[in-house]
Order: structure tokens, then sequence, then C-alpha cells
């Protein structure tokens, strides 16, 4: 992504500020957060105002939020000293991401794409650690922005060598905002060795 991405985030994080700072944790995290492991590290990439990240942190996670909108940070890190939470916020871009390997335990990625970091979260999570992906699949009807949308079956076939403990897709009525579109979910342990 360039500065121009970044900008183009940043100004709708100030224009949506308040959509964005009400957003509720994602049901997925709800359903699998007994399978999450406690006190570990944890990614939240594509973090946005924290609100994945927080609820990681309530569950006694240390938590490193990754994300382009330096705005989205600000609001993610004034909420996280309100709550008084153990959470890191640093400005990524994901079209070029260097994490370490073998370095976390949990890494959550949800509503984002961006194919070129994925085999960087795979080497970055930990064996036997744990990965929740949630995000926009291609329609027949979605022709804007293919890059932003997975293909169906694409992530299910991403983390194949995954032990997948959870994997669905979903089609959604057009809202105001949004055509017809799917969703893909998944949540999967990396193999031991």
């Amino acid at each position: 992504m360039s500065n121009a991405e970044a900008e183009r985030w940043n100004e709708k994080y100030r224009r949506e500020r308040e959509l964005w700072l009400n957003m509720e944790p994602r049901q997925l995290l709800e359903l699998y957060k007994t399978q999450i492991p406690r006190e570990c590290l944890a990614l939240d990439v594509a973090c946005g105002v924290g609100t994945t990240a927080i609820y990681l942190a309530a569950l006694g996670l240390h938590v490193i939020g990754i994300d382009i909108s330096e705005y989205a940070l600000h609001l993610a890190r004034t909420k996280t000293r309100q709550l008084g939470y153990p959470v890191e916020f640093a400005v990524a871009d994901l079209s070029s991401l260097w994490l370490p390997e073998y370095y976390f335990d949990l890494i959550t990625n949800f509503h984002f794409l961006e194919r070129a970091a994925i085999p960087v979260l795979k080497r970055a999570l930990k064996p036997g650690g744990m990965i929740l992906f949630e995000t926009f699949m291609a329609t027949n009807k979605t022709t804007t922005a293919p890059a932003y949308y997975l293909q169906p079956g694409e992530l299910k076939g991403i983390f194949e060598k995954f032990t997948i403990i959870h994997y669905a897709e979903y089609m959604h009525q057009p809202s105001q905002n949004h055509g017809v579109r799917g969703t893909a979910q998944l949540v999967a342990r990396k193999p031991e060795g």
C-alpha cells in the first residue's frame, strides 16, 4: 500500500469515527473464545480502532495490533488507555509486511485481505498456534476491486495444511452500502513441528 492508501484509510476512519468506535467484536471471536489460549501473544491484523485487540486483551492476552491508518491507531490507543489493557499498536503496510518467524500464539484477521501478507502470517504463527480469519468473498455480482475479495474455497485452500476447526462461507443480502457479497470464515491451528 502507498501513502495514498494510508490517507484514504485515515480519512475513512475520520469520517466514520463513531461507527467504528461503536462496533462490537466479531461473532467468530465469541464463538471460539474458549479455544483461544490465554496469557499468550496475539497479533490483530488490520486492527482499525482496536475492537478485536481490546476483546483479546480482556481475555488475558498480550496483544499487538497493526494497521496502515495512523488515525485509527490513535483512536485505538486512546480507547485501550482508558480501559487499562496491555495492547501495543504499530503502523504497518500489510502489502510489504515483515514479522518474526514462530512468534505469535494467535493471529486474527477480520474484514481485510492482503494476499501478500498471508504467507508472512503463516510463518509468524507458532506451531500449535491458532488463526481466526474472516473476510469478504467474491460473488458473481462482485466486480469492483477483485483483489480485496476471496474466491469461493480460496481461504480453505490457503490453510489446507493447518488443522481446520471451523470453515464456512456465507452469502449476504444487499445493504445500503454494499451489493450482494459473501464472507469466508476460518478457524485453524498450525501443525506442530
